[in-house]
This record gives structure tokens, C-alpha cells and sequence, in this order.
């Protein structure tokens, strides 16, 4: 008897929809870093190295989907199952499955949340793997096509960067503080929501730190200006 095949999972944390992929990875990557400053030593061959801070743990992985050529019950879901079935006895000309119907699923969680104004946390689960966080880039590469033109084949190279609840963050980093106002030079690239994801634990603070500064609108901001990043209860 075979034993069947466990799927990969995502799960938009938002709205709480879920799909699975297609094809399980082949493989997948898991990455961290621990930044050191070094520090000139008088008289010394060699400079002083100090421990700074820890980056943000990845997960990067290659995501296959084919409309083509593959079986109904390797489909993502019930109705691409349906499409696939259809797209098979028909010739090829008349192929009618577009292969960013299922790769657009993954490709959408970098896309804001209407309600939350931020892009969704989102969860991968696979057997052992279980990865909270939110879809950092996601490159499609289309590599087959009908004769009609349309894309039946793609690779999606997906990088996750994960997310650490605020109570996790304190027991990590005892020293900082969210009951503690503080202030934050913008940087180029930074925004608010990622401002409160790093002083809070949650990115859905943004407001705090808008209404501390008079900012209208949080999708404008001046780099190397400082804002005060208010304490929360």
C-alpha cells in the first residue's frame, strides 16, 4: 500500500484561507546570521571583534507547478484538478490553463491586506517544517507554453522571512523594551509597520507610532528623519 503524500501547506494568517502547492520542494533552505563589528586595536595585528546583532532567520525554497503534463490529483485543489482534466483531452491548441492561476496564490501574499495595511503573516507547514512569517520576494519564471501562447509551466524562487511574537523578542533581548518610548532615524526603505514589527512584535501598531508623530500619511516618510516610537502598555 502506498503511503500517501504529504503536501506543503501556506496558510494566510489573515483571512485564514490555506491552498497546498502543486510539487513539494526538492529542497529547502533555512538561514541566519550573527553580524560582528570590529573595532581597530592599538598595536595589534588584528582589530577587536564584538558581537552586534542577529539577522532575520530565512526560508528560501523553488516552487514547481505545471498545467500541462500533470495528473489531476497532483492539483493544488478539487476545481484545478477539474482545469487540468479538461486542459488534457483537448488538443493542444485549445489548452486553456493558465499556469498563474495556481503560482498567482503564492505570488499574492506580498500583495497588502486591506484591513491590516500590511502584507499577511503567513505559515508553511510541512511535515517538520513549520515557518511563521511573511513572503519577502517571490521571482516566477515561466518556462513552457501552449501554442496559443499561455504559460503552462513555471518555477517561483519564495523567500520567507520569519516573524517573532514580541514575548520571544523580550527573552531574547532583555535589555530592550516596548514599555520604553523611544526614537528611530527613518532609513531609506523603512516604513512603519516595520517599525512596529521590531520594536513591538506586531506590525499592526503602526498607528501608535503615527498618531505619536503627527503622520498623516504612514506611506510618506522623509529619510533621516527621527520619530518617537511611544511606549505601549
Amino acid at each position: 500500500m502506498d503511503t500517501p503524500v504529504r503536501k506543503m501547506k501556506i496558510t494566510n494568517m489573515i483571512t485564514k484561507k490555506n491552498f497546498y502547492v502543486e510539487y513539494n520542494p526538492t529542497t529547502y533552505q533555512l538561514s541566519k546570521n550573527a553580524e560582528f563589528g570590529m573595532d581597530p586595536a592599538f598595536d595589534s595585528d588584528s582589530p577587536a571583534v564584538q558581537f552586534t546583532y542577529g539577522t532575520v532567520e530565512t526560508l528560501s525554497m523553488q516552487l514547481f507547478f505545471d498545467s500541462f503534463s500533470t495528473g489531476a490529483k497532483n492539483a493544488p485543489s478539487v476545481a484545478d484538478g477539474l482545469k487540468l482534466k479538461g486542459s488534457q483531452v483537448v488538443n493542444s491548441l485549445s489548452k486553456f490553463f493558465d499556469v498563474r492561476e495556481m503560482t498567482d496564490k503564492v505570488y499574492g501574499l506580498m500583495q497588502i491586506e486591506p484591513k491590516a495595511h500590511i502584507p499577511p503573516l503567513v505559515k508553511v507547514e510541512w511535515s517538520s517544517l513549520q515557518f511563521e512569517g511573511f513572503l519577502k520576494s517571490c521571482n516566477v519564471n515561466l518556462v513552457k507554453f501552449s501554442d496559443m501562447g499561455i504559460p503552462v509551466r513555471a518555477t517561483m524562487d519564495c523567500v520567507f522571512f520569519r516573524f517573532t511574537k514580541m514575548g520571544a523578542k523580550v527573552k531574547m533581548n532583555p535589555f530592550g523594551s516596548p514599555d520604553t518610548a523611544k526614537f528611530r532615524t527613518i532609513e531609506q526603505g523603512q516604513s512603519l509597520w516595520s517599525y512596529a514589527s521590531s520594536e513591538y512584535g506586531d506590525p499592526g501598531r503602526w498607528r501608535a507610532i503615527a498618531e505619536a508623530n503627527n503622520i498623516s500619511n504612514p506611506r510618506i516618510l522623509r529619510s533621516g528623519k527621527m520619530i518617537r516610537v511611544p511606549a505601549i502598555e
